[in-house]
């Protein structure tokens, strides 16, 4: 363990823990149901967001609505004793509407590595009371990015990826640096073709194209949408890229690579092994 990583668990581990009195959770975050459920927590939860959609057993639970568009009346209708939340649950006020009604409130950090990933776990695990699943947990993740480090270190080359958002009219957004998919596609041993713009940006046909980038990574939410690999390749700009010559488009799903939980290390791995076929 690196020396960010033991301060962050350090510092999540001095939390204190509410298990005893948590037996109706409120689960604000995909990442964050996941690993309830990964940890085998799931029958303390009362409920969660719209963007937890798996396992499937999550989709039958009663839904608060988007993490970041929360009603502090719907939430506090489900009588929860705490709300387990992503970094950036909200808006602000319906949160502190909801600690104000005596509600407790465990917000997250933000989640960008490995590291990150082990020390949420761990921290969910003493939340709920199942530390020893959660620990159990952490270190096969921990395993499963180690592996899949040695296999990127081995790789000859890196592609240059690009991950894009299409929003159905108008350029699609590229992810550059200090974005979930930057750190994602780096640790599928990728070089982020967008890094050199901040946040998610509207790319033209021009700067796609001078991005120059191998392979073309989408969200598989919206395969369907965008008409698959042939209609991404008509949009403007693609075809003139190695990416889009090569046909390099891959669909990932959003939420298992980017949301930095239990089974990103599985997902940038599957992908890793999809861009280093020849």
């Amino acid at each position: 363990m690196n020396a960010r990583a033991f301060v962050l668990a350090a510092a999540m581990a001095a939390l204190p823990c509410v298990a005893e009195a948590a037996s109706r959770i409120v689960s604000l975050g995909g990442d964050v149901t996941e690993t309830v459920y990964a940890i085998h927590a799931q029958d303390q939860l009362a409920a969660v967001d719209s963007t937890s959609t798996w396992p499937e057993a999550a989709r039958k639970l009663p839904d608060v609505g988007y993490v970041r568009q929360l009603s502090a009346e719907g939430v506090l209708a489900l009588r929860p004793d705490l709300l387990l939340a992503t970094h950036d649950a909200g808006p602000p006020t319906a949160i502190e509407q909801i600690r104000g009604a005596g509600v407790q409130i465990e917000t997250l950090p933000a989640s960008r590595s490995p590291q990150d990933i082990e020390a949420k776990i761990r921290r969910i695990g003493a939340i709920t009371g199942h530390a020893k699943e959660a620990d159990a947990l952490a270190n096969d993740v921990a395993a499963r990015f180690a592996s899949l480090a040695k296999v990127v270190a081995a790789m000859p080359t890196h592609p240059r990826a690009v991950y894009l958002m299409s929003a159905g009219t108008g350029s699609p957004m590229a992810a550059g640096r200090d974005t979930a998919a930057d750190r994602a596609i780096v640790l599928a041993g990728g070089i982020n073709a967008a890094a050199d713009v901040p946040g998610y940006k509207a790319v033209s046909p021009e700067s796609l194209v001078a991005m120059k980038p191998d392979a073309i990574v989408l969200m598989k939410e919206q395969e369907a949408s965008v008409g698959g690999v042939d209609g991404v390749l008509r949009m403007p700009g693609v075809a003139d890229t190695p990416a889009g010559k090569a046909k390099r488009i891959y669909f990932v799903e959003g939420q298992a690579l980017l949301g930095f939980g239990p089974r990103t290390a599985e997902s940038a791995a599957a992908l890793q092994a999809r861009w280093a076929a020849p």
